[in-house]
C-alpha cells in the first residue's frame, strides 16, 4: 500500500467524498495502491480501511498519532489529507515520518457574517499547518492568496460517463439545484430568486430542490411562506447514476452557496449541456462561468436578487439556455480526471520518487 487518503467526515456525502472516492479508484487503476482511511467504509466504493469515529477535533488528535503508526506499519508512504477539517494534523503525520499531501476543497477564510468560516485561533492554526505538508492542492483558487506556502491549484472534474449518460428529453423546470440542505448552501436564497422570476416573468417559472439535510424544515417554510408550493418540487436524492436524467430536465442550474469551493454539481449541469447562475462565495464557480470563455451563466451577489435588470437578465439565460448546450460540454471537458487526478498523481510520485506504472500499459 502506497497511499491513504485520511476522511475524517461522517454522515455527509457530498462533493468532497466523491473527489475522493474517484481519486483513490484512478491511482489505484494506473499503478500506485491506494485507500481511504474513513470510519464510514461502507460509503465509498474504493477500497478502505476502517478507523474509530474522529467525528470531533479531540478525537482526530487523539487517534491520530495511532492511525499514523499503523499506516507506517502497513507500509503506506504519503497521506493524503482531505479538506481544511484534517489539514491541522499535518504535523502528527509528518512527525511519523510519512509525506503530507493536502487536498483542499472549501477556502479558508476568517470567519464572516453568515457565521462560516474559522475563527481567529483555528485560522492561524491552519495556516501553520500547512508548513507542515510536501505539497498543497487546492479545488479552487481562493486557497492561493490563504496560505503561507505555494497552493496548487486543480479543480475538479468530471468522469467521461456523466457526458454520454442516457437521459431524459423533457425539460420539466425552468431553475434547479442539487446539495446537500444546510446552511452553507442557503437553499433560502434560491426560493426567494424563484419568487422574484415569478413576480416578473409572463409565465410561470419553476424550480426543482434536489437533496436531503438538515435544514430541510427550514427550506419548506420557506417555499411555503413565498407561496411556491406549486412551482417548487423537491426531492430527496436521487442514485448517482440517475442524476444525468435529473440535470436534462432542467434549463438552467443554480447555485446560491454562502461558501463553496469548486462545486461538483456545476460541471455535471456543464456537461449536459446545462448553463447556471452562481453567487460570487462559490469559490471557483463563479469564474468559472464567467471567466472562463465562452461565458455560459451569471455570477451574482445575493442582494441582486433585488434587482430587476438581475431578475430579467436570469430569465433570458432561462429561455435561451439551450444555445449554450454545446459551449457548456466543451468547457466542463477542459476538467478531465486525467488531467485533474493525473496531476495529483505525478505529484505524489515526484514525493517518492518513483514512477507509478499505469495499469492500461
Amino acid at each position: 500500500m502506497t497511499v491513504c487518503i485520511y476522511s475524517p467526515s461522517e454522515k455527509i456525502w457530498g462533493g468532497g467524498q466523491i473527489y475522493i472516492d474517484n481519486l483513490c479508484g484512478y491511482l489505484n487503476r494506473n499503478g500506485m495502491e491506494a485507500v481511504i482511511s474513513t470510519s464510514e467504509p461502507d460509503s465509498f466504493s474504493s477500497p478502505t480501511i476502517r478507523m474509530p469515529s474522529v467525528s470531533s477535533k479531540r478525537e482526530r488528535l487523539l487517534k491520530a498519532p495511532a492511525l499514523a503508526k499503523s499506516l507506517k506499519t502497513r507500509g503506506v508512504e504519503v497521506i493524503v489529507l482531505n479538506d481544511l477539517s484534517s489539514l491541522w494534523l499535518a504535523p502528527i503525520f509528518r512527525f511519523y515520518g510519512l509525506k503530507v499531501v493536502s487536498l483542499l476543497h472549501l477556502y479558508l477564510q476568517r470567519k464572516n457574517k453568515a457565521g462560516l468560516g474559522h475563527g481567529w485561533l483555528e485560522f492561524h492554526m491552519l495556516r501553520m499547518a500547512s508548513r507542515f505538508a510536501h505539497r498543497v492542492y487546492s479545488v479552487n483558487k481562493d486557497n492561493q492568496e490563504s496560505f503561507p506556502v505555494s497552493v496548487e491549484f486543480v479543480g475538479n472534474f468530471i468522469s467521461p460517463w456523466f457526458f454520454d449518460a442516457s437521459g431524459s428529453d423533457e425539460k420539466r423546470y425552468d431553475l434547479g439545484l442539487i446539495a446537500r440542505l444546510s446552511a452553507q448552501k442557503n437553499i433560502p436564497l434560491f426560493v426567494k430568486l424563484l419568487a422574484r422570476l415569478n413576480d416578473v416573468s409572463e409565465r410561470p417559472i419553476t424550480g426543482l430542490i434536489v437533496g436531503k439535510g438538515e435544514e430541510e424544515a427550514l427550506v419548506r417554510h420557506e417555499v411555503e411562506r413565498l407561496g411556491m408550493q406549486e412551482l417548487i418540487e423537491l426531492r430527496p436524492w436521487v442514485d448517482r447514476q440517475d442524476l444525468p436524467s435529473v440535470y436534462d430536465q432542467l434549463r438552467c442550474f443554480a447555485i446560491t452557496s454562502h461558501h463553496e469551493g469548486f462545486a461538483t454539481t456545476l460541471l455535471e449541469a456543464h456537461a449536459r449541456g446545462i448553463p447556471a447562475i452562481t453567487t460570487h462565495s462559490a469559490g471557483y464557480c463563479a469564474e468559472f462561468v464567467e471567466g472562463v470563455d465562452p461565458v455560459t451563466g451569471i455570477a451574482f451577489d445575493p442582494l441582486d436578487v433585488e434587482s430587476e435588470t438581475f431578475v430579467y437578465d436570469v430569465i433570458d439565460l432561462i429561455e435561451n439556455s439551450g444555445s449554450y448546450h454545446e459551449a457548456c460540454r466543451l468547457k466542463a471537458e477542459q476538467f478531465t480526471e486525467e488531467r485533474v487526478l493525473g496531476h495529483i498523481q505525478a505529484g505524489i510520485e515526484s514525493l517518492i520518487g518513483q514512477r507509478a506504472t499505469k495499469a492500461a500499459e
